[in-house]
């Protein structure tokens, strides 16, 4: 999973208005959230396709092969293969409604690593690249459908939680109450995650009470929140959640989501992270926060500042990969990130369910 810190990151919020969007200064914003190529000025390097168009031909087969491009298909390899590409990520990841991102592709490292070191063993020759780049989302609020859920369905809001954190941490990583107590380990309580700890820690570096209680402390943070929302576990089993699904209850699709994450995740679906490349993404793929009144902007605030003053470790990349151009290797890589995509379209669902706008 890519739920560690390493991975953790979130836009700074703008004040609290109704079907408010993250603030677009730091993001890219297109039309096309899927538009291919996102190459230009936001990039630290720049592509000039017929510069490597071997590499480009090669893509252009292996996409020829996956039936995404017509045998009788003309045009330039790098846009038949960006159309493919598009059209392949469109049909498995289908139309989001709270997760977005934009797509980038390459056949050269440079074009879109921003720094990043890929650790691969095989000649650069021998790759290609592509990377997920952070969009506008809407926030959501979680209190009122997921309370009701697990006051209805005992076990099942909970679960429905549990798999979305999980799940969500190897695709489009959410910022949920569980995410910003980490976060809050983190950058406010140095590793701690109990009071008496933090307590113990604080003092030792001199705050005093009264600084303390002008802090995020664990027991204000965790007073905001029921337990099972900062700390959801996996109440319900294959069984339970059958027996649901089968019922023919209101809660009936929401049972037969979870069934479907749970096996897409068992499976290996999974999209690209930034796993030992040495930088972390300054963003979330989507963000769900309790209420009004927690402490979730708080949170993004104080995280951001900490970001900024650190910027070079942050990246607007969710996740970048080289690929092998070879046949068996494009075919491996094809369909986990298949499953990758269905896993993020059913957890765009499962936020449907259990969230709403703010």
């Amino acid at each position: 999973m890519r739920t560690s810190l390493a991975t953790l990151g979130a836009a700074f919020p703008g004040e609290s208005v109704a079907g408010r969007t993250l603030p677009a200064g730091r993001f890219r914003p297109a039309t096309d959230p899927l538009s291919l190529p996102r190459f230009g000025n936001s990039l630290a390097g720049s592509l000039d396709p017929c510069l490597d168009l071997r590499r480009w031909f090669m893509l252009a087969l292996r996409w020829l092969d996956a039936g995404e491009i017509q045998a009788d298909a003309s045009g330039m390899p790098q846009s038949l293969v960006q159309q493919a590409f598009a059209r392949w990520i469109n049909r498995y990841a289908g139309q989001l409604e709270h997760f977005a991102f934009g797509a980038l592709v390459a056949t050269g490292a440079e074009a879109i690593s921003y720094g990043l070191q890929f650790s691969t063993e095989q000649d650069e020759e021998s790759l290609w690249y592509w990377a997920l780049q952070s969009e506008q989302v809407v926030w959501l609020s979680l209190k009122e459908r997921i309370t009701r859920i697990e006051a209805t369905s005992p076990g099942l809001g909970e679960t429905a939680l549990y798999w979305l954190q999980r799940a969500s941490g190897k695709t489009l990583f959410a910022f949920t109450p569980e995410t910003a107590r980490q976060v809050c380990e983190y950058i406010h309580w140095q590793g701690s995650s109990e009071q008496d700890d933090w307590v113990e820690e604080m003092t030792a570096m001199g705050m005093t009470a009264a600084d303390m209680e002008e802090a995020i402390s664990p027991n204000w943070f965790d007073g905001h929140f029921p337990n099972w929302v900062i700390d959801p576990k996996r109440v319900l089993d294959d069984s339970a959640l059958g027996e649901i699904a089968a019922a023919g209850s209101e809660f009936t699709p929401l049972a037969s989501l979870l069934l479907d994450i749970e096996r897409l995740e068992a499976n290996g679906g999974e999209l690209p992270g930034l796993e030992g490349m040495d930088v972390e993404c300054v963003y979330f793929g989507a963000y769900l926060r309790w209420g009004a009144d927690d402490p979730l902007e708080r949170v993004f605030d104080d995280f951001i500042e900490y970001a900024n003053s650190v910027s070079d470790g942050y990246t607007d990349l969710f996740g970048a990969q080289a690929v092998p151009l070879d046949p068996e290797g494009f075919a491996a890589w094809q369909r986990r990130t298949e499953l990758g995509l269905q896993l993020l379209s059913a957890l765009d669902r499962l936020i449907g369910c259990i969230a709403e706008p703010v």
